[in-house]
């Protein structure tokens, strides 16, 4: 009923390696994907892992595929591998159930890289819940997502502590601050609303990760950008994301890392949106 992911440059496999780079034990990390991934699987392996938790754990949840609600509107529902016409996807309200009833810890961190995927936010907020909630969101309860990897590319850059995520490069990233960096790329670069909200103890202050020094002040703009030196005649939208000898580092929107490239200033325009007025501008070091 869905079409397949995409096999190269999965953001996901980086965001596990991630995890298991930072020492995160193999019996405490669940990774299942494409055809590992069915309804049943799904559920059981996640009810197993939450039952393993521990008091004072804090549980990182993710998902990236499709998202599709019920013919009604009032169900949304995460597409595992064999969701279709017979098999009902992963409901977001069983997520939430499942974590109440099985998780033993005191924080949960949702996030979620769908259609739709803002109706864990929309959950957690319906009533009390034992468990401390954040939901961090690509798309709100009722909005697409693109297929492109926006959203996880900034949820690893906070992660891992890339300088373009610290937006007000005091060298730490906390949860709000990347939340802001992410309504910030999913509104410039695929015109979405993403969604974040968080319930009792879990801080939206809660730092995340110490990040690198910023090697310039323009690190962390969107802009657009005219790649291959300038050659080509479309812009492109792109963030800087290093800035040395008066030139600038870009990754675009939707393009690999091996697409990144320095550019010089010429070939930048910024640009700033108050209200519905665009302007353009030059970029210097």
């Amino acid at each position: 009923m869905f079409a397949s992911f995409p096999q190269e440059n999965r953001r996901d496999s980086q965001l596990v390696d991630f995890f298991r780079k930072q020492g995160v034990p193999a019996q405490q990390l669940m990774y299942l994907k494409d055809q590992q991934a069915t309804t049943r699987r799904v559920k059981a392996a996640f009810t197993s892992l939450l039952s393993k938790t521990c008091d004072g754990d804090l549980l990182f949840f993710y998902f990236t595929g499709h998202g599709y609600k019920s013919d009604d509107g009032h169900k949304t529902f995460f597409a595992a591998y064999d969701a279709g016409y017979d098999i009902p996807g992963w409901s977001t309200e069983s997520i939430i159930r499942d974590i109440d009833r099985y998780f033993k810890g005191s924080r949960a961190l949702l996030t979620a890289d769908s259609c739709y995927s803002g109706s864990l936010a929309v959950q957690i907020r319906k009533t009390y819940h034992r468990v401390s909630y954040a939901a961090l969101t690509s798309s709100s309860a009722n909005q697409l997502s693109t297929e492109n990897w926006t959203f996880t590319e900034m949820l690893l850059a906070g992660f891992t502590g890339r300088a373009f995520a610290d937006i007000d490069g005091d060298g730490q990233i906390t949860l709000s601050e990347l939340a802001e960096a992410v309504r910030e790329d999913m509104a410039f670069a695929e015109d979405q609303r993403s969604s974040f909200t968080f319930t009792g103890r879990f801080s939206p202050g809660t730092v995340l990760a110490r990040a690198e020094l910023k090697p310039s002040p323009q690190v962390s703009r969107r802009v657009e950008v005219r790649p291959g030196g300038g050659w080509y005649h479309e812009w492109y939208k792109a963030r800087i994301i290093d800035g040395r000898g008066g030139k600038f580092k870009v990754h675009y929107y939707g393009w690999q890392d091996s697409d990144d490239e320095w550019v010089r200033p010429n070939q930048i325009r910024n640009l700033i949106a108050p209200r519905d007025r665009w302007l353009t501008t030059t970029l210097s070091n």
